[in-house]
């Protein structure tokens, strides 16, 4: 097994590019040195305030045990660098690319590319699969947009909609209490810091709107697998629906599964991931092999 760190814009990590990754790659069989396997690039979620680790090396595992290539992705958070949109999606423009033009290197099909996101990675995914070819993704890692465009894309319980989630979280009355040791600022107030500092912009229903991939969505996507959980309360699935939705009507290749309990942040929801309720992660376990049963019949 192949294990290597990089700096993904440079030779070494900047504070302007602080992104890095992971190469998690089998070695080429004796019978077949000049093997190609599917890549798959993994972006998991931590609200873009860190990256969660049982969402990462995990699921490169899995994959890694199915003949993929793995790849994990630490894109900029707020604790690494300037995380506000459309920093993230560039990092993954970036990789996709690089897995592209190292593909020879790395024993990698270029034309069998997949991306796979949790919560805040999922919403990663699902701007480049919505904006490849239209958004400022391919300028800022320096390519064209077939270079990033992914040839899949696996979402899990993706955080899509910051309106709809501002929503339901001000819902609350109590979100206008002041809350200690913030000079006064409210929960409200502190919501939309947060929905400013990762969106680049003031929380405006239109700002939100245009970040949105449910915005963006047309028949150029890559086929697409999706799967959430009811009782999520971080990224409530009732935000995906549309998502979901609009993908139908623009005929895009897609699938979409919900369970019925496990909470928020489950990656794989087995031995290794599951936390505190692995009884009910239990429930989501299923996703995996239908996501790649989902990939099989698109040409993975």
């Amino acid at each position: 097994m192949i294990v290597e760190n990089h700096a993904l814009w440079g030779e070494e990590p900047t504070e302007e590019y602080p992104a890095t990754f992971t190469y998690l790659g089998a070695e080429p069989l004796p019978d077949k040195p000049n093997g190609r396997r599917p890549a798959v690039i993994i972006c998991g979620g931590g609200g873009f305030t860190h990256i969660a680790p049982h969402e990462q090396d995990p699921v490169a595992f899995a994959f890694l045990d199915r003949g993929y290539q793995a790849f994990v992705l630490n894109y900029v958070t707020s604790g690494t660098g300037d995380v506000s949109f459309p920093h993230p999606q560039a990092d993954l423009a970036k990789m996709v690319a690089t897995v592209r033009a190292n593909a020879d290197e790395w024993h990698v099909d270029p034309k069998r590319v997949c991306v796979v996101g949790f919560s805040a990675g999922g919403m990663i995914c699902a701007s480049l699969a919505t904006q490849w070819k239209t958004g400022p993704f391919a300028g800022l890692a320096g390519a064209r947009p077939d270079d990033i465009r992914p040839d899949a894309v696996v979402l899990g319980y993706p955080l899509l909609d910051f309106a709809y989630v501002r929503d339901m979280q001000t819902r609350d009355p109590r979100i206008d209490l002041r809350v200690p040791k913030t000079g006064g600022k409210t929960g409200r107030d502190l919501l939309n810091d947060y929905l400013s500092m990762v969106t680049g912009g003031e929380a405006t229903d239109e700002h939100l709107a245009d970040i949105c991939p449910t915005t963006h969505v047309s028949r150029q996507m890559p086929p697409t697998f999706v799967w959430g959980v009811s009782d999520d309360k971080t990224a409530p699935i009732a935000q995906v629906y549309p998502f979901a939705q609009r993908m139908a009507e623009e005929g895009v290749a897609c699938e979409m599964h919900v369970f019925d309990q496990g909470g928020h942040g489950l990656s794989l929801g087995n031995a290794n991931t599951a936390v505190d309720n692995e009884d009910k992660q239990a429930a989501v376990r299923p996703w995996i092999r239908l996501a790649f049963r989902f990939l099989e019949r698109h040409g993975f």
